[in-house]
């Protein structure tokens, strides 16, 4: 009868670990998928903030029908930093770069906080495939890369 026992508990230690094992596995991949939405929602956020500037006029401090001069110091948002040449911005959720701007369209990347993985320069792209890509023109807007 003890050895059954002993067995039974050791079973049990097993079952234990292995769904101890698989919960923490479920967390972190919800976790990373949470920061996926929130920098897909802030890109969103981003590319509305930017429609709203190109048809504002000059004189309201928009584009006047351009995209031209576009950076994050001339749209409401919520960032943490933001760059000295207002091109690259961070929040808890990611950091955020806009790297193209034509008269025609601005160019944004974002990087989820969970690729960045602590203090860095904002100025640069850290990752190099886990990063949304997306073109914002005057009425659309474009994704070209998005992380599984």
């Amino acid at each position: 009868m003890g050895q059954q026992q002993l067995l039974l508990v050791i079973l049990v230690a097993v079952l234990v670990g292995i769904a101890t094992v698989i919960a923490i596995t479920v967390f972190g991949d919800a976790s990373n998928s949470m920061n996926n939405d929130a920098v897909r929602q802030d890109l969103i956020t981003i590319s509305a903030s930017v429609q709203s500037y190109v048809q504002k006029p000059p004189m309201l401090g928009g584009g006047g029908g351009s995209f031209d001069g576009f950076t994050f110091h001339k749209i409401a948002f919520p960032a943490d930093e933001i760059s000295e040449d207002g091109l690259h911005a961070r929040n808890a959720n990611g950091v955020y770069h806009v790297y193209s701007v034509t008269p025609t369209e601005v160019g944004l990347w974002g990087e989820p906080m969970m690729e960045v993985g602590g203090p860095v320069d904002i100025s640069t792209l850290v990752s190099d495939s886990d990063y949304f890509d997306l073109v914002v023109s005057k009425d659309d807007i474009v994704w070209t890369n998005t992380p599984d």
